[in-house]
């Protein structure tokens, strides 16, 4: 619906209600191309941006450093038993060995790390690992002899049951990185750590980088070569499309990363592909034929010995997936228990006020522009989801008496705690438009499709800053975008609190919802 504000009246807010969701019946814009319908958009956080995935190398380094501080720990007690207890028959308490082996543990863990041990890399190879794990062990009966004489507690300590201890702690390290040599090595022979990536550009410089990549297909799987080439140019690879179906393919398969390799000379090419790729929640990364470092890449990586240029990074990487999975799963659990009284006594107070169903479903974008079916208490008489979805104005006839009340307080938004036990949102996060909505807004604002790189959420950081209810013009849009924007560049466990936090002090009760 057109308004004097220049747009529709798109917003979180004021989206009108569908009893059942249908498949989208009509294209999408040329800013959303291949945005399709599923069922759901799960993400379970264990792999990149929620979706299946190639696994993170940083976690799968953090686990295996996680156990050996582990198994450090308990060979002290084991070599306490093994050597106090039942060699020498003597009775000592636990807890010093304990503290010990705690100690002994960050200590070898920090050691290992500054050598490079777990990197993935060299967890892959095993190579020289024996040699590292002594020099940690060593690092290790410094330390806590030291520490040991600087507190007067080396006495209490038995010499046999330390090199007893240690002994024990060499031998199960040098087998703990052995077998996940083994296994990551395996893993890797089936291609489980290969980056899916695609190429744009079609000239030298992507010859040469496809035939590099092809000497090691175990890193990486090529999912095509895109460019659009004007009339009378020649690829020198065979091109599979153009931008948009590149984007296309970005939205419908597992992409991990797109490589632009084309020369700097096309810096302007360049700036383009990057505003138009920014839509994917993949990395963008230049491959060129000089090194001139005129567009400020984010960094320079070791691309199988090719020095690539990285341009932008996937939001949510190595353990944020992780962590952004359980946060979501524990807390909603718990919310929607504690709220489970509430919804009972709205879901009979939304009956006894007007006919309709209880709840009502909403086909709006999520993470990647994939549709999901967003469930909310039913506040209006109406039940509308086509291409014209109007927002709900001040004293709109369309809302209910009870509906009033829970749109001002945001109370119709809590069967949204099912979308993220699903998986199709987070807690936090930008707040899903209509599909109406979203067409209208990608084509009007600049990076508004960027807002997809991650799931959207029940609240968010543009919410909790005034940002809420109707977007009748292109600059609230335009701020809610930029604060969507922040929180996506800005993310972590600590911002997700703060909002949360926040919410039921300026989220609720907004003089802009109605």
């Amino acid at each position: 619906m057109q308004n004097p504000g220049g747009g529709i009246q798109g917003g979180e807010n004021g989206a009108a209600e569908s009893g059942s969701v249908a498949s989208p019946d009509h294209a999408p814009s040329a800013h959303l191309p291949g945005a399709e319908e599923h069922s759901r958009s799960r993400a379970d956080g264990f792999v990149h941006g929620g979706r299946p995935g190639q696994p993170s190398k940083r976690v799968i380094s953090d686990t295996v450093a996680v156990i050996d501080f582990c198994i450090v720990a308990l060979m002290s007690i084991v070599a306490e038993w093994a050597y106090l207890a039942a060699y020498l028959d003597a009775n000592y308490s636990y807890e010093p060995y304990i503290v010990a082996g705690a100690l002994g543990g960050l200590v070898i863990v920090s050691a290992l790390r500054n050598q490079g041990a777990y990197s993935f890399e060299r967890l892959v190879t095993f190579r020289g690992q024996s040699r590292r794990i002594l020099l940690a062990l060593a690092m290790a009966v410094l330390v806590l002899l030291s520490v040991g004489y600087m507190l007067k507690q080396s006495a209490f300590y038995s010499r046999g049951w330390m090199i007893t201890w240690f002994a024990l702690a060499f031998a199960s390290l040098f087998v703990n990185h052995y077998l996940a040599s083994r296994i990551l090595r395996r893993w890797s022979s089936f291609g489980l750590f290969a980056r899916n990536i695609a190429i744009y550009g079609s000239g030298e410089v992507a010859a040469k980088l496809i035939e590099h990549l092809s000497l090691n297909a175990e890193l990486t799987r090529i999912h095509g070569v895109f460019d659009d080439l004007l009339r009378g140019m020649t690829p020198r690879v065979v091109v599979a499309g153009g931008l948009s179906d590149l984007i296309r393919v970005g939205q419908s398969t597992r992409l991990d990363e797109v490589l632009i390799a084309l020369p700097l000379s096309e810096e302007g090419r360049i700036a383009s592909l990057l505003t138009n790729l920014s839509v994917l929640p993949i990395d963008i990364r230049l491959c060129p034929d000089i090194a001139a470092f005129e567009l400020r890449p984010v960094g320079v990586v070791n691309y199988d010995g090719v020095a690539v240029l990285e341009l932008a990074r996937r939001p949510l990487d190595d353990w944020g997936p992780i962590v952004k999975a359980v946060e979501d799963r524990a807390l909603a659990s718990l919310m929607l228990l504690v709220a489970l009284p509430l919804m009972l006594i709205v879901s009979l107070a939304i009956k006894l006020d007007s006919k309709g169903p209880v709840f009502f479903r909403q086909r709006r974008h999520g993470f990647n522009h994939h549709v999901i079916s967003v469930w909310k208490f039913r506040t209006m008489r109406v039940s509308e989801d086509g291409i014209h979805v109007p927002q709900a104005t001040r004293d709109d006839p369309r809302v209910t008496r009870v509906g009033r009340l829970l749109r001002r307080t945001s109370i119709d938004e809590l069967p949204q705690l099912f979308n993220v036990i699903r998986g199709d949102m987070s807690l936090v996060g930008p707040r899903p438009h209509a599909i109406a909505h979203n067409e209208h807004y990608s084509a009007l604002l600049e990076r508004y499709a960027s807002r997809h790189k991650v799931k959207p959420g029940i609240t968010g950081w543009a919410q909790v800053n005034g940002y809420r209810g109707e977007t009748d013009t292109p600059e609230k849009m335009r701020k809610r975008v930029e604060h969507d924007l922040y929180y996506i560049e800005n993310w972590s466990l600590w911002l997700d609190v703060k909002i949360l936090l926040l919410t039921p002090v300026f989220g609720l009760f907004g003089r802009n919802a109605f």
